[in-house]
């Protein structure tokens, strides 16, 4: 057996020991745990320490540090993260009803990804051409898997990360932390927004426009914010069931109206592109449409913290997931666009004749709502966290009788500080959870109604945000795990070490030309006299009929 094999082996014969020792070395004689086992009644104590503490420390004795391979799935490091303790840094009680299985991340992931983002690609596909926007959605899934997998490579090294700003803390510190954290909820905003948005104009249209859109998008964020109350993973796996079912029914029934009734305009000649002839403004946003359709990966950390086995399920999940998306993007698309011609709307939906256009989007409202489940509760989940550790940091220094946090436990200090849920009462707890899930969609709701263009809203959070959580930075993360030379020390790490290089090159020109051409186009619109939204909270008709 290799020298992995032999640490599998030592970790699995003693799965608790480990983080209960790491534990011990880190805090004063005041604040060591008792030797109780660890229960309902007595949470887990922070994992990590200060920023001088190395979270491989702990298993420097069992060969890892010299360990290079970080980009590799047959790597045998893969097992580092199969220790149970270190696999939720959080507290101990109600863990196990947490966990979720293959099969139930692969729902959250597929509800994550085939929603609102799919409704624009064939009108991408109208603008670049049949070919090139068939090219983009398998070019853009290959790397969106990729990019996913170096999540898993980088919480293998560092298991006791519970979301994506997380990772930003072990990556550079609290400053970068506080980057990824405001980067991080500005863009799970904008993605809400979107689905707040089309929930509005599937509202108009089945109404005939019957009241103000902005009560409308009330109506569609006190929606959201109830479905996002229950603040289990299992609801929203659940849950997912029927979004997923509903987002289902709406394409097919789209397609297969497409097909019987054709276009809006059955006169109309169809006009189909091989190969398109856009302009740059044009091409940059029909390829920040489907650019956008790969949007879960920011909220898949969230899911694979609460995974039962996330460093042999999580590789597995994920590709299921993209394999599954990206051929009902393909199929979708080319259907619809092949089907609709140039009369192709954004959203999809608006390509068909009132009556089932009214229909389709009555079915589609529930899907809309699951894609406002999973990106909210991902956000509301990161703010309960934030707000419990600093809750309990003020209560503490009130209360010197209260159980002391080290260090280790300060949020506000160290690279490696640790990012356990410290212990608070069920009622703060509830409390505070129903303030971060308000505070998210209040929020939305004002994105919502200040940018009201569903393609604007879709453009703007690509390239300002969507591009970097997708894809930059986990190129950071695969040059973190690969610093002082690993990345050159083979032909293979010199091809991957390329290949990051190229998603680096391709993120910043989602982000400086996509950002200009996002702005460009939404202004454009509030300027036409011939559109009826001229700008932010607006009462005007937004449906497409």
């Amino acid at each position: 057996m290799d020298r992995h094999g032999d640490i599998d082996t030592t970790l699995s014969d003693n799965p608790k020991r480990q983080p209960q020792d790491t534990t011990e070395k880190l805090v004063t004689p005041s604040d060591k745990p008792s030797s109780k086992p660890i229960s309902a009644d007595q949470p887990m104590l922070p994992f990590a320490a200060d920023a001088t503490h190395d979270p491989e420390d702990s298993l420097r004795n069992h060969g890892f540090a010299n360990d290079e391979k970080h980009d590799s799935p047959s790597d045998s490091d893969a097992q580092l993260g199969d220790v149970s303790d270190v696999q939720n840094a959080r507290p101990a009680a109600d863990t196990s009803a947490r966990k979720l299985t293959t099969t139930q991340a692969v729902i959250i992931f597929v509800t994550n990804e085939v929603g609102i983002g799919m409704l624009s690609l064939p009108s991408a596909l109208n603008v670049l051409g049949f070919f090139p926007g068939l090219l983009c959605i398998v070019v853009l899934g290959a790397l969106s898997l990729y990019t996913a997998y170096n999540l898993i490579q980088y919480w293998r090294k560092h298991p006791y990360m519970l979301n994506i700003v997380d990772y930003g803390r072990v990556l550079g510190g609290p400053w970068v932390e506080a980057i990824f954290a405001v980067g991080f909820l500005i863009n799970m905003a904008l993605i809400s927004a979107s689905a707040l948005v089309t929930l509005t104009i599937g509202l108009n249209t089945v109404s005939e426009h019957a009241t103000c859109t902005v009560a409308y998008t009330v109506v569609a964020a006190v929606a959201m914010w109830a479905l996002c109350v229950p603040r289990s993973m299992r609801f929203v796996s659940w849950a997912s069931w029927p979004c997923t079912a509903s987002i289902i029914i709406t394409v097919l029934l789209v397609m297969i109206t497409l097909g019987v009734q054709g276009p809006r305009d059955i006169n109309t000649p169809l006009n189909l592109k091989a190969i398109g002839n856009p302009n740059f403004t044009q091409a940059v946003s029909a390829f920040l449409n489907i650019a956008f359709a790969f949007a879960g990966n920011q909220a898949f950390p969230t899911v694979l913290a609460e995974m039962e086995n996330p460093s042999r399920d999580f590789p597995r999940a994920v590709t299921i997931e993209k394999c599954i998306t990206t051929t009902i993007y393909i199929i979708v698309a080319s259907t619809v666009y092949a089907l609709s011609g140039e009369q192709v709307a954004s959203p999809a939906i608006g390509s068909l004749q009132p009556t089932m256009a009214k229909v389709a989007y009555a079915v589609s409202f529930i899907g809309l709502l699951g894609t406002g489940l999973i990106f909210g509760m991902t956000s509301a989940r990161y703010l309960h966290v934030v707000f419990l550790r600093h809750i309990n940091t003020l209560l503490s220094r009130k209360d010197s009788s209260r159980y002391r946090p080290s260090i280790a436990s300060d949020p506000s200090r160290g690279r490696r500080s640790s990012v356990s849920v410290p212990p608070v009462s069920k009622k703060l707890d509830w409390g505070i959870w129903l303030f971060s899930v308000s505070l998210f969609w209040i929020v939305v709701w004002i994105l919502a109604n200040a940018i009201p263009v569903f393609n604007s809203l879709l453009n703007i959070s690509s390239s300002l945000l969507l591009s970097w959580f997708t894809w930059g930075v986990t190129v950071l993360f695969w040059f973190h795990l690969n610093w002082h030379g690993k990345w050159r020390s083979s032909g293979k790490k010199l091809a991957v070490a390329g290949l990051n290089v190229f998603i680096l090159a391709l993120v910043l020109f989602l982000m400086v030309p996509g950002m200009y051409a996002s702005i460009k186009t939404l202004l454009e619109i509030f300027a036409d006299p011939n559109q009826t939204v001229n700008g932010p909270f607006t009462c005007a008709d937004n449906s497409i009929i």
